[in-house]
Parts: structure tokens; C-alpha cells; sequence
């Protein structure tokens, strides 16, 4: 866990255009962007990132200074953050607190569980879109029976995310 700050309007200096490039990396990773409580959430690509922060594409323009989540589904990470930049189909990031996803994740950040099984399960429907087994997507992904009965704790108060667990037991493993 990556603390940046313990106020979350706390301003963050960037880093100068000689070290931003220094500190990023270059990725195509799949993303989930959500606003602060995870109702507003929409796929993204994370273009690149670094400890500090990351570069978005998305199908909508972000307002400046708003606060999102940001979850790396690739890497099984959140984001809290806040936007510093916007353009029509990007946006810059700061990240004021970054979690990866297990034990330490707080209460209020629970959403991100079914943020992130939405995301896998979205995943498995593009392979099959794409000609892949739905068994050979499933295992691919990694949804499997025991994979889908460990997420179940985390949907304990969540009925939406307890509808997509009852569902996704049907999916072969």
C-alpha cells in the first residue's frame, strides 16, 4: 500500500517534464474508471503509470480536480486519485492512495471487488466474441469455482455483486 497523503484535496506538485517521462511506464492495461463510490464506473485503458500517478484513454472527458478510482484489472490494484488533467478521450492522474486488492483493502473501498469480477467477466465475453472456447476464455481469465467462491466474502452487502456470483457459477471451469 502507497500512502501519498492523508488529505485527499492536498494539492501534489507534479514532477518536472524530466522527470515525469523518467518515472512513467508505457502499458496498455485494461482499467476500470469509477467515480469516488464506484457508481459511475467505465472501462478505460491505462496508457501509462507510475507510482505517482498515470495517463487514461476513455470514451468520456473527466471534470479537473474531480476524485476517481482508478483499477488496474490487470494488476489487481486501486487507485484513489484525482484528475489534473482532461481532453476530449484522455486524462492525467495523481494518485492520492493506492491499494492492492486483498485484506488491507478498507470497507469503503469494497465496490472495487465487483468492479473488478464485472471486468473479468467481461473479458470472458469478448474472447468468446473473438472465437475463443467459453472453457478456454474462463481458465484463461482465471474464473474459476474457486476463484468465484473467494470473491463471495466480498459480496457479502452488495446484491448487485451477489447476482453476478450466482451467475458466473454456471460458467464451466
Amino acid at each position: 500500500m502507497v500512502k501519498r497523503t492523508n488529505a485527499p484535496d492536498a494539492a501534489v506538485d507534479p514532477p518536472s517534464p524530466d522527470q515525469r517521462w523518467l518515472l512513467r511506464k508505457d502499458a496498455l492495461l485494461d482499467g476500470v474508471l469509477a467515480d469516488a463510490d464506484g457508481e459511475a464506473a467505465s472501462e478505460c485503458i491505462i496508457r501509462n503509470i507510475h507510482v505517482l500517478g498515470a495517463s487514461v484513454s476513455l470514451e468520456r472527458t473527466l471534470p479537473i480536480s474531480a476524485h476517481v478510482v482508478l483499477l488496474d484489472t490487470s494488476n489487481e490494484a486501486a487507485h484513489v486519485a484525482r484528475v489534473i488533467w482532461s481532453k476530449a478521450d484522455r486524462a492525467g492522474l495523481s494518485f492520492i492512495r493506492s491499494y492492492a486488492m486483498g485484506p488491507g483493502l478498507p470497507h469503503t473501498m469494497r465496490f472495487v471487488w465487483r468492479l473488478l469480477f464485472e471486468a473479468k467477466l467481461r473479458q470472458v465475453e469478448r474472447a468468446v466474441a473473438a472465437g475463443v472456447s467459453r472453457e478456454s476464455a474462463v481458465g484463461t481469465i482465471g474464473l474459476t469455482k474457486q476463484y468465484i467462491r473467494q470473491m463471495a466474502p466480498h459480496a457479502a452487502s452488495d446484491e448487485r455483486f451477489q447476482r453476478l456470483l450466482l451467475s458466473a457459477e454456471r460458467l464451466p471451469d
